[in-house]
């Protein structure tokens, strides 16, 4: 029989607007680019973190992870550690030192609501910042750590609060009693007060490097310095191990007069200093020049640089600096305390810390000096107009720093020398999924937005046009099952690995994410006209980050939430192994189920829907991977009611089986690479305008395309139902 055939040499992903391309699918699960053919593989799963792990250890008290961070600290995956949040706990996995373990680094954390998203993290070369619009920004440094006893036992050091609190104590300038006059008592001693006798003697011959130190007059006789006081301000900030320079403290001064007669010494102060903060490694004391009214700067407070003291713990210092050796004069804008201590977001860019204010500031943004991510100036900050709402997420792209705001998106260009400007980017798209944000190579930054999945492409400088492209402009049904209140739980990242944005999202009315939706990148290079887009079913992601090398990991969103025993908690790894997951069958971890794959083709009215048509079969072709059964079954004019037809194997139709894996010996028999072969289904039904089929297999197949058969006597619809 003749028959009109329809291919689709390579099946497209998912499109959910009709009427479709017949070669996309109208549904398609659990699927993944096999890079072999472009065709999609069922390979799909995910294991344990931990894969020879016999109980849920080192999880077993996790409960929903709601914020996952693979952080690199050094190139090529070096000291690459994993933080994460569950019940307000935030955790370091440390593996580093063999079986992995828990180490928790702070309790007590906001937990975020529905509405919330979760923390958010910063990888600096100082460190982690992380974030959450509740909690004080914290800065996280877990190396080196050593065995894990070391790591129990320091792990309080690894975590502080970012940037500074506010003015350290002030120093304590202790009193001066100056040497007598002559003649000397044999021992000069202080009294009373704290006073201390620090001598310095002005003449060159008295001592070697006399006369080169000694603050203060050396005179007391007639015609020379008489009556002069001498009197000096003592000032001292805290530098953190970030190289950044907290606030100066206030003032405290010490002044005094020589007796009538006293010559030849000039005099040394005693200053007491406070320690720092945790994350202090040095302190800066600054002093005055002589202000008194006897000098020739009367009331100039000004403050030079002293000393810088290299370590937190040595609390008396002996200032003997003539003014001719003091160094740079304090900043002439003073540093002050962290100006968002409530900041939801920050984002490293152009050498600068940036933090948004916080919910009660949600307009504001702080950066600090540049390579200096504590360091902010009082008047270093950018006020954004009113329309564009709340900042919603920060997101530093090459040339520029992405601010996303409740309505629209702002850029920020420039740098901290010739100073930072904004312009609007979009004034109705916008991202209130922050942690959907990842860059991915060759469309730029990608993110959900209310209504789909849009990517920033192009540059941002230099002449350099960019747009904002809308990557799912049939995909319209699906965006629009994400629950509405619930998009900042969505969550997102890129894998070079698997060449896949994987979008994980709450659909439905769920307030966590239960569905995956999948960008397969590759697809988009090798048929550009084709959807790329696929979903999960059955990867319980509460959070999600990637690994140096590409694999995804991602946190389980219920853990102890289910109190069956048996129930999974903690970190999991996205693989190949078609598997979900781990159950636990008589106190033994075993592999979870296999996920069901599910691939339906699009309505296809093959040209015409007014004409009738009758299906004679659909050929799929398929890469042979052993005796896996394959069943089709199809359906025609929108009708939910399948026919199913016979079960294949997935074997060559023409030609001898091909020996499969456990059940040949090796030696005797031949293996190759997998074959590509057409499975042809007989489809046995009346007349149709609309028709598609459908796979729904646990078995390991890869499917590439496929064809139909079908012929048509040029019978048409009926004109409708009469009103």
């Amino acid at each position: 029989m003749q028959v009109d055939t329809v291919q689709a040499p390579l099946a497209a992903g998912l499109v959910t607007r009709l009427p479709q391309d017949p070669s996309s699918a109208g549904r398609i699960e659990n699927w993944t680019i096999d890079q072999a053919t472009g065709g999609w593989s069922s390979r799909v799963g995910y294991e344990s973190f931990v894969p020879a792990a016999t109980s849920w250890a080192p999880f077993q008290n996790c409960g929903p992870v709601y914020s996952l961070h693979v952080a690199q600290a050094l190139a090529g995956g070096a000291r690459q550690h994993v933080l994460f949040e569950e019940q307000g706990n935030l955790h370091l996995l440390y593996d580093a030192a063999g079986t992995p373990v828990l180490r928790t680094l702070a309790t007590g954390r906001h937990v975020p609501t529905v509405t919330e998203a979760a923390s958010w993290y910063t990888d600096t070369p100082h460190g982690t910042v992380i974030t959450n619009g509740f909690d004080r920004p914290v800065i996280v440094k877990p190396w080196p750590l050593g065995s894990i006893i070391d790591a129990a036992n320091t792990i309080t050091q690894c975590i502080r609060p970012l940037g500074f609190d506010g003015l350290p104590t002030s120093v304590t300038p202790r009193n001066v009693k100056p040497v007598p006059a002559p003649p000397f008592p044999p021992n000069i001693k202080a009294s009373g007060n704290g006073a201390v006798t620090l001598w310095c003697p002005s003449q060159g011959n008295a001592i070697p490097a006399g006369g080169v130190w000694g603050l203060g007059f050396a005179n007391n006789t007639a015609g020379q310095d008489g009556d002069k006081e001498a009197k000096y301000g003592y000032a001292l900030s805290f530098v953190t191990d970030s190289g950044s320079e907290g606030p100066v403290s206030t003032l405290s001064s010490v002044a005094w007069g020589l007796d009538a007669g006293a010559e030849g010494f000039k005099h040394a102060v005693a200053v007491t200093i406070p320690t720092g903060p945790k994350g202090t490694v040095a302190r800066k004391l600054y002093r005055t020049t002589n202000y008194s009214d006897d000098y020739d700067f009367p009331g100039d407070t000004r403050l030079y640089l002293v000393e810088v003291i290299r370590n937190n713990v040595d609390t008396l210092y002996f200032d003997a600096a003539p003014t001719a050796l003091l160094g740079q004069p304090a900043p002439d804008i003073a540093t002050g305390p962290l100006p968002a201590p409530r900041a939801r977001f920050s984002a490293v860019w152009n050498g600068v810390l940036w933090l948004d204010g916080g919910l009660e500031d949600s307009r504001t943004l702080y950066y600090s000096a540049q390579g200096l991510i504590e360091q902010f100036a009082a008047d270093a900050y950018i006020e954004l107009a009113a329309q564009g709402g709340a900042i919603t997420a920060l997101y530093a792209h090459y040339t520029a720093l992405l601010v996303f705001r409740e309505n629209g998106i702002d850029v920020v260009q420039g740098d901290a020398q010739a100073g930072f400007t904004v312009t609007t980017l979009s004034s109705s798209v916008t991202c209130r999924a922050p942690h959907s944000l990842a860059t991915v190579p060759g469309l730029g930054v990608v993110f959900l937005a209310l209504d789909g999945v849009y990517a920033i492409t192009g540059g941002l400088q230099g002449g350099a046009t960019n747009d904002l492209v809308k990557l799912t402009t049939l995909q319209d049904q699906f965006i629009n099952r994400i629950t509405n209140d619930a998009f900042p739980k969505a969550v997102a990242t890129w894998s070079a690995q698997e060449q896949e944005y994987a979008l994980f999202v709450p659909t439905l009315g769920n307030d966590r994410p239960d569905t995956g939706f999948i960008l397969h990148v590759d697809r988009l290079q090798a048929a550009p006209d084709a959807s790329p887009w696929s979903t999960r079913k059955g990867f319980p992601v509460g959070a999600v980050s990637t690994f140096f090398g590409g694999a995804i990991v991602f946190g389980h969103h219920t853990g102890n939430q289910d109190t069956a025993p048996e129930s999974e908690r903690g970190l999991f790894v996205m693989s190949g192994k078609r598997a979900l997951g781990r159950v636990l069958v008589d106190d033994v971890l075993k592999d979870g189920p296999t996920p069901t794959s599910i691939y339906r083709s699009a309505w296809s009215a093959f040209g015409d829907p007014q004409t009738q048509k009758q299906v004679a079969y659909v050929t799929i072709w398929m890469l042979t991977t052993g005796n896996q059964k394959i069943t089709m079954r199809h359906y025609k004019d929108f009708s939910l009611q399948a026919v199913e037809e016979r079960t294949y194997f997935a074997q060559p139709p023409d030609a001898a089986s091909l020996a499969t894996l456990d059940k040949s010996v090796l030696s005797q028999a031949t293996y190759r690479d997998e074959r590509l072969v057409p499975l042809r289904f007989s489809v046995a039904h009346q007349g149709c305008s609309w028709f598609c089929f459908e796979l729904e297999t646990q078995e390991d197949l890869i499917l590439v395309g496929w064809e139909y058969g079908f012929t048509s006597k040029g019978t048409q619809v009926v004109m409708g139902v009469r009103a």
